[in-house]
């Protein structure tokens, strides 16, 4: 039950009305149409991930940006349509520690460009320690610092809202925030810049299919840091500007999750082809093993 000196205590004591019933279930929905899309990807990842090494890190990408979604729009969802805080005031900065970690396996560059004969176990090795284990070293050693204030679900404001706003301003955790958002908008294109540098000086023939599949996996990731800079400034600009704001904020990381298969699917002719057999209860093996043929014709020939 909400505290008598709640600002929202009306809020919560009120039946749902239009607007809640609006900005609850549309994020519900999103999630469940998103869901099963990003899954159909994941399949054609997995089946395809011995061949393709950009595929292993994008596995463990898609595991984040599931989280996500299931954050910003599952949880807040729910949260709204239950008017329900989901933690205590005393639990707030445990969540905000899981929100913050989960939200940080994005900053993770994901290697576009790997040579053929990285193994696997490097691939999944070099995801867990710079996809997981360094962001959560990075965010146990500033969530306590004194100067971070806690954001949490308040339902009431359809989104994310700071326990103290005028400090998040001042104290340098905005500024912390805002120079991190650049050092990771910048990264990518840096790396993937470098990235298709290297694949044009090594030479991307019509018979080097598996460079091919990689290269097409570089795009859709420049196109997301774009939407992840945008959703970066506008929490780090907007926080406080209403409940459709605030809402908005969660709708942007959540389409910044869900954007990704969409993309994958767009712009990868693979993935496209992978996600078609799938929807036709057709094998992945007959496709992936095209691929490996002809790369592993090609090996034979450089070796000649």
């Amino acid at each position: 039950m909400a505290s008598p000196v709640d600002p929202f205590a009306s809020w919560y004591l009120s039946s749902l009305d239009g607007d809640d019933l609006l900005a609850g279930v549309s994020l519900l929905v999103l999630l469940f149409v998103f869901i099963p899309i990003y899954a159909t990807v994941i399949y054609v990842f997995v089946c395809a991930e011995r061949e393709i090494i950009g595929f292993r890190y994008l596995l463990s990408a898609a595991i984040a940006d599931i989280l996500c979604m299931v954050e910003y729009a599952g949880l807040n969802g729910y949260a709204i349509l239950a008017k329900s805080r989901l933690v205590s005031v005393e639990g707030r900065p445990w969540l905000q520690m899981y929100i913050d970690y989960v939200w940080s396996r994005l900053h993770s560059i994901l290697f576009p460009y790997s040579f053929q004969h990285q193994s696997r176990r490097v691939s999944y090795g070099v995801s867990v320690v710079l996809g997981w284990i360094a962001p959560m070293i990075f965010e146990c050693a500033i969530h306590w610092q004194p100067f971070m204030t806690v954001f949490y679900f308040e339902p009431a404001m359809y989104g994310m809202l700071s326990e103290d706003f005028v400090r998040y301003l001042t104290d340098g955790q905005s500024t912390l925030i805002l120079s991190i958002n650049a050092i990771c908008g910048f990264l990518p294109f840096l790396f993937y810049g470098i990235a298709v540098i290297l694949l044009v000086k090594h030479g991307i023939t019509s018979t080097s299919k598996l460079q091919r599949v990689e290269v097409m996996l570089i795009l859709p990731c420049v196109l997301a840091s774009v939407v992840f800079v945008v959703g970066q400034l506008a929490i780090t600009f907007g926080t406080g500007s209403g409940k459709w704001f605030t809402w908005s904020i969660c709708a942007l990381f959540f389409g910044n999750s869900a954007l990704q298969p969409l993309l994958l699917i767009a712009f990868s002719p693979f993935v496209r082809r992978g996600v078609i057999r799938f929807l036709l209860h057709r094998p992945q093996e007959e496709t992936t093993s095209k691929i490996s043929t002809v790369s592993r014709t090609s090996m034979s020939d450089r070796r000649r």
